[in-house]
């Protein structure tokens, strides 16, 4: 028992933690100097690391600043960035 309420608690907080990172992403609020229109084989062609629910928060935000480094170096529109977020999500986390 104690088991699975530590699991569902993991997973609430993984969750939590998406959401406030990826809102924060793609609501920045500093400037961006005018960007290309960027498609999802340019995201891809960086390998982003697929993301699933198992794993720790310091994995969790690893993996969300290798996002952000991808994302800021391409310059990508606030907009294209959560789509190719959740399109890298597998598993539980794609829930």
């Amino acid at each position: 028992m104690a088991a699975e309420d530590a699991h569902r608690q993991h997973m609430e907080d993984l969750h939590q933690l998406k959401e406030n990172k990826l809102v924060a992403l793609v609501f920045s609020l500093e400037p961006r100097p005018p960007a290309r229109e960027w498609s999802l084989e340019d995201f891809l062609k960086h390998h982003p690391m697929k993301f699933d629910h198992k794993t720790s928060h310091d994995a969790v935000d690893q993996w969300l600043k290798d996002l952000e480094c991808i994302f800021d170096g391409k310059m990508c529109h606030a907009a294209n960035r959560l789509a190719f977020a959740v399109y890298i999500l597998t598993g539980e986390a794609e829930h």
